[in-house]
């Protein structure tokens, strides 16, 4: 009985084995994630400037965190979230991309949470205005400029 009970898992496993190996006619590379609609308002593109305090260069997703002064000047943090760090360090972003105090103006999708200062970016450019690359989408993806 012993035996025949480990000759049965012996099975199992090499069967399981075989199955990891068998890839499907119809298989898709995978996709991201998750989505961004149901996050951020994509239909609505918005307009941040402010100071840099904070740049987390981290998986899933970094992060930067912006200053933003209104016109009586009371300060709202925002956060601005990027693709995978994978993809942006093939075109060279690394933890230092950002210094905190240094002038940003962010361009892109309002977070669609009530009462939240998100957004997701579509570009990000410096204070002197150069779109840092690979910074959002379109044309700006870190795939595009990479030529990727």
């Amino acid at each position: 009985m012993r035996r025949n009970l480990s000759v049965l898992v012996t099975a199992i496993a090499i069967a399981a084995g075989i199955q990891s190996f068998i890839i499907p006619a119809d298989a898709h590379p995978a996709a991201p994630h998750h989505a961004e609609a149901p996050f951020y308002d994509m239909e609505r593109t918005i307009e941040i400037r402010g100071v840099v305090t904070k740049w987390a260069f981290k998986n899933p997703h970094p992060f930067l965190y912006v200053d933003v002064s209104d016109d009586k000047g009371t300060k709202t943090e925002w956060t601005v979230e990027f693709v995978g760090p994978v993809r942006l360090a093939k075109i060279g972003w690394s933890s230092k991309t950002f210094t905190p105090g240094e002038i940003v103006t962010v361009n892109g999708h309002p977070s669609r949470a009530a009462d939240t200062h998100g957004i997701s970016s579509a570009t990000v450019a410096r204070a002197d205005g150069k779109v840092i690359p690979g910074s959002g989408r379109g044309n700006n993806t870190p795939e595009a400029v990479s030529g990727r």
